[in-house]
C-alpha cells in the first residue's frame, strides 16, 4: 500500500479516519438524496456539481448533457449535473470531428486532475461510463475508448475520496457502500473492455484493503470480503453459501424450482397469450446493459406487490406466485431486487454485456419457455442453455451475460428472483437499516 491514495485505507491512520467521518457527517443531509445504481446498482441524485462551460449566469448555465425532459435517462430518480457540457455535447453530436473530440477529452481530463468534489466525481463516473443514459454515448464504438477509461479513472478517484471511504463507518454492511459499488463498476467496465489485468489489479486492491474508522475496524481483506474475481456484488452478506449455479441436488432449499417446473404448462400458456396481448405490457429491460437488439420484460411481482399486469395477463400464474412469494416473510430485503417475478423476452441478435447483481443474497431462478435454441446464459465464464420447462438456478451476484446472437427466434423465459435460503434473523442483528428498508426493532437485537 505505497501510494498516498492507498494509505487512506491503512489501519494506522486513525486520526485521518476520524476527520473523514466528521466531514461525512457534515454532508449527511445532502447525501440522503442518494438511492440506487444499475447496474443495477445505486440510484443517486447529485446536487452539488458545478457546470464549467462558458461562464454564463447560473440560471443560463447548461449543466446536463442528458435530461429527463428529453427522455434521455433511464434512471428516473437521478439527475446528471456535470462540467464540460458544451464540449461533450459538441463531441457527441459530431464524433468524427477530431478537434471536438480533443476539446471534450481535454476538458474531461482537466476536471479529473483538479476536482475534489464528491458529487462531481460521481456524476462524471456515471456520465462517461454510460450508467444512466438510454442510449450509449461513449462506449458505443469501443469499450476501451479514452472517455470510458476516463470514467474508470473518475471511479477510482471517487473510491479514494474521504466521503466515499467514510461509508464504511456511516453505512451498515447491508447498505450499498461507495467503495465496493464503484470498484464493482470499474472492474466490470474493464472486463468488458478486455483489460483483465487492470480489472484484476482493482479487485486485488479493494478485496485486500483494511479500514480503521471511529465505529468500525476491518482487517485487510475484511472491509470488502469478495471471494472471487468474478464475484463482486456491492452488498455482501456474510456467511452465505456461494456457488455460481445451484445444482438440482440443492433444490431442497429452493422449493420454487420444482414448483415452477410442476406448473410449467400454466406459465407457458399465459406467457404465450401475453406476448400477443397489449395487457402483457412488456417494457425495456436494463437498457444501459446492451447497445443493439431488444430485451424486454413484464414485471409480475416487485417490491412485495403483485402488479396489475400479473393480475390481468397472468391470472393463474399470479395465483401460484402468491402462494410462493415472499419466500421469507418478515425478513427485510437488502435490495428491491431481493424477490421479483417477471417474464423476459429477447430479440434475435441481442447481446447483453457482462454485469452482476447488487447483493449475494439474491438467486435467479429461470425457466425456459420458448425460442431457446441458440440462446446462451454465461455465468462465471461457464455457458448454460435453457430448456423448455426446465429450471436453471444461479447466483446473479456472479459475473454473467446473456445473448441471443445465435437464436432462431425470440427467446422467452420466466425469472423469479429469490432470497438466498441461508438468510436468517441473525443477519440483521445490530443493523438498523438495509439499502432497501429499515430493520424491525425485534430483529436488531
Amino acid at each position: 500500500m505505497g501510494s498516498p491514495r492507498e494509505q487512506h485505507w491503512g489501519v494506522s491512520l486513525w486520526p485521518v479516519a476520524l476527520l473523514v467521518v466528521l466531514v461525512s457527517l457534515a454532508f449527511r443531509e445532502r447525501e440522503s438524496a442518494l438511492a440506487k445504481l444499475s447496474f443495477a446498482t445505486e440510484d443517486t441524485r447529485p446536487v452539488s456539481a458545478v457546470a464549467r462551460n462558458d461562464g454564463a449566469d447560473a440560471e443560463d448555465e447548461d449543466i446536463a448533457l442528458f435530461t429527463h425532459t428529453n427522455n434521455e435517462l433511464h434512471c428516473m430518480d437521478r439527475e446528471l449535473r456535470h462540467p464540460c457540457v458544451r464540449e461533450l455535447r459538441n463531441f457527441v453530436e459530431d464524433k468524427a470531428n477530431a478537434d471536438k473530440r480533443g476539446a471534450a477529452l481535454s476538458c474531461v481530463q482537466e476536471v479529473l486532475a483538479s476536482s475534489r468534489d464528491f458529487y462531481e466525481l460521481k456524476n462524471m463516473t456515471h456520465l462517461l461510463l454510460d450508467l444512466d443514459t438510454v442510449e450509449h454515448a461513449f462506449d458505443r464504438d469501443s469499450r476501451d475508448d479514452d472517455f470510458v477509461m476516463s470514467g474508470v479513472a473518475f471511479a477510482e478517484k471517487l473510491m479514494s475520496h474521504p466521503e466515499c471511504l467514510a461509508e464504511f463507518d456511516t453505512k451498515s454492511e447491508l447498505e450499498c457502500r461507495c467503495v465496493p459499488l464503484y470498484a464493482k463498476v470499474a472492474i466490470l467496465k474493464l472486463k468488458n473492455a478486455k483489460l483483465l489485468d487492470r480489472a484484476k489489479a482493482v479487485f486485488d486492491r479493494i478485496s485486500s484493503m483494511p479500514w480503521s474508522g471511529t465505529t468500525r475496524t476491518y482487517a485487510p481483506g475484511d472491509a470488502v470480503p469478495w471471494d472471487h474475481f468474478q464475484h463482486t456484488p456491492q452488498i455482501w452478506v456474510r456467511g452465505l453459501r456461494s456457488q455460481p449455479v445451484w445444482p438440482r441436488e440443492t433444490w431442497g432449499d429452493l422449493p420454487i424450482c420444482e414448483k415452477l417446473e410442476d406448473n410449467f404448462e400454466t406459465i407457458r400458456e399465459e406467457a404465450q397469450q401475453a406476448l400477443l396481448s397489449p395487457e402483457g405490457r412488456f417494457e425495456d429491460a436494463y437498457r444501459f446493459l446492451y447497445e443493439k437488439g431488444e430485451w424486454n420484460h413484464v414485471m409480475l411481482y416487485h417490491k412485495r406487490e403483485f402488479t396489475e399486469a400479473c393480475e390481468l395477463a397472468f391470472p393463474k400464474t399470479c395465483a401460484l406466485l402468491k402462494q410462493w412469494l415472499p419466500s421469507k416473510p418478515g425478513l427485510p430485503w437488502t435490495s428491491d431486487q431481493n424477490e421479483q417475478a417477471m417474464v423476459i423476452k429477447m430479440a434475435k441478435g441481442t447481446e447483453v454485456e457482462l454485469h452482476s447483481g447488487p447483493a449475494n443474497n439474491i438467486l435467479n431462478i429461470h425457466i425456459g419457455i420458448s425460442g431457446l435454441t441458440g440462446a446462451k446464459l454465461i455465468v462465471a465464464n461457464e455457458t448454460y442453455r435453457w430448456e423448455e420447462g426446465k429450471v436453471i438456478a444461479w447466483d446473479g451476484s456472479y459475473d454473467h451475460s446473456v445473448n441471443c446472437v445465435e437464436c432462431e427466434q425470440e427467446r422467452v423465459i420466466m425469472m423469479v428472483r429469490y432470497m438466498h435460503p441461508d438468510m436468517a434473523p441473525e443477519h440483521y442483528r445490530g443493523i438498523r437499516q438495509t439499502h432497501f428498508e429499515e430493520v424491525p426493532a425485534e430483529l436488531r437485537g
